[in-house]
């Protein structure tokens, strides 16, 4: 009888203490919110949020395969020298909207692999800071406005121009552009030994489209006392575009062409810079995936050696984003030089 009084109790007890935690308030606990990556478009297209900021990112670039042929751009002492190579562009951008206008940041590293024994590199095309819409100031490592040329890029009126520099600009809606660029020249670029010497860059224009534009660049070196300028423009005429240029160099600037490259040294032009130069072409659609570019350019060195250049570039849109793109080009300078005048480039390059 003791015995079934305490089972019964038991029971009782443990029916007490169920009821007691069913009572209790059920706690739920809410599914975390995936952190979605968003779209941008404040700033065009192909811009996302980095998650939980206000700045937008942007990430594209290139892989190209190129090789390049005969004659006096190869960087090759042998006459009909080819050589291929490959090159990765990474273009990062960021930007966000502030009370001073848009900041950006961007950053370009460049990867290329060589076959003609010089050794791979790993270098920056550019990489700066900007701060600014229609006035904005840019500061770091920028690619110049001398680091341009025409469409086709066959034409001989451009350097590569890419200094640590700070840069004012004016990009108005009303069409026009004004900046100037003070940069940071390395020994090398002006022929010295001493510290980097400043030079000064400018750009006035009127920029309606690619199609249509009037540009003029200036240039001046402070330790060497030398100065260049270059005006161009293009016209939307037919189905394409007519681009003409000139040049003007008062002695050797980095920011202009010269032939104190190795691959001159047996042409009546070594070590001498280009004075005056005149180059012109016109590229249009053939079909709505070929684009075709005849130029020409006729030049004066400043031994006042007279050359002349003509050749063609096309390229080829396979399929989006893929393309082939080749040109060929013929110099002549005088019958006695003993270099082959014929050289190219043919590329393949995957945009993304």
């Amino acid at each position: 009888m003791k015995t079934k009084l305490l089972l019964i109790g038991s029971a009782s007890m443990l029916a007490t203490a169920t009821g007691a935690n069913a009572a209790d308030p059920v706690v739920v606990i809410e599914p975390v919110t995936a952190n979605y990556v968003e779209v941008c478009d404040a700033f065009g297209s192909g811009y996302f949020y980095v998650p939980g900021t206000e700045t937008c990112l942007s990430v594209g670039g290139y892989v190209r395969f190129e090789t390049k042929f005969g004659g006096i751009q190869t960087g090759s002492s042998a006459d009909g020298d080819w050589y291929p190579y490959v090159k990765a562009n990474l273009a990062i951008t960021a930007k966000t909207d502030t009370e001073l206008g848009t900041l950006t940041s961007r950053m370009v590293p460049e990867f290329y692999f060589y076959s003609n024994g010089t050794g791979d590199e790993v270098k920056f095309d550019e990489a700066y800071i900007e701060i600014g819409n229609a006035v904005a100031l840019r500061a770091g490592y920028i690619k110049g406005y001398w680091n341009q040329d025409l469409w086709g890029e066959l034409d001989n009126i451009d350097n590569v121009s890419r200094y640590n520099s700070i840069r004012l600009g004016y990009y108005g809606a009303d069409h026009f552009q004004a900046a100037l660029s003070v940069d940071a020249m390395t020994p090398d670029d002006v022929g010295t030994d001493d510290l980097a010497k400043l030079g000064l860059s400018a750009r006035l224009g009127y920029v309606v489209s690619d199609s249509n534009y009037l540009k003029l660049d200036a240039a001046y070196d402070t330790h060497n006392e030398t100065y260049a300028i270059r005006p161009w423009a293009g016209f939307g005429i037919g189905p394409g575009t007519l681009e003409i240029a000139g040049l003007y160099e008062s002695g050797f600037i980095a920011y202009g062409p010269d032939f104190t490259a190795a691959n001159w040294d047996d042409s009546p032009i070594a070590d001498t810079y280009l004075k005056y130069a005149v180059a012109a072409n016109y590229y249009f659609n053939v079909t709505d995936d070929l684009i075709l570019a005849p130029q020409a350019q006729y030049n004066v060195a400043s031994n006042d050696k007279v050359f002349w250049e003509a050749g063609a570039t096309a390229d080829w849109e396979i399929v989006d984003d893929f393309h082939l793109r080749t040109n060929v080009n013929y110099a002549f300078l005088d019958d006695d030089w003993n270099q082959q005048n014929w050289f190219g480039w043919v590329r393949l390059e995957r945009d993304f």
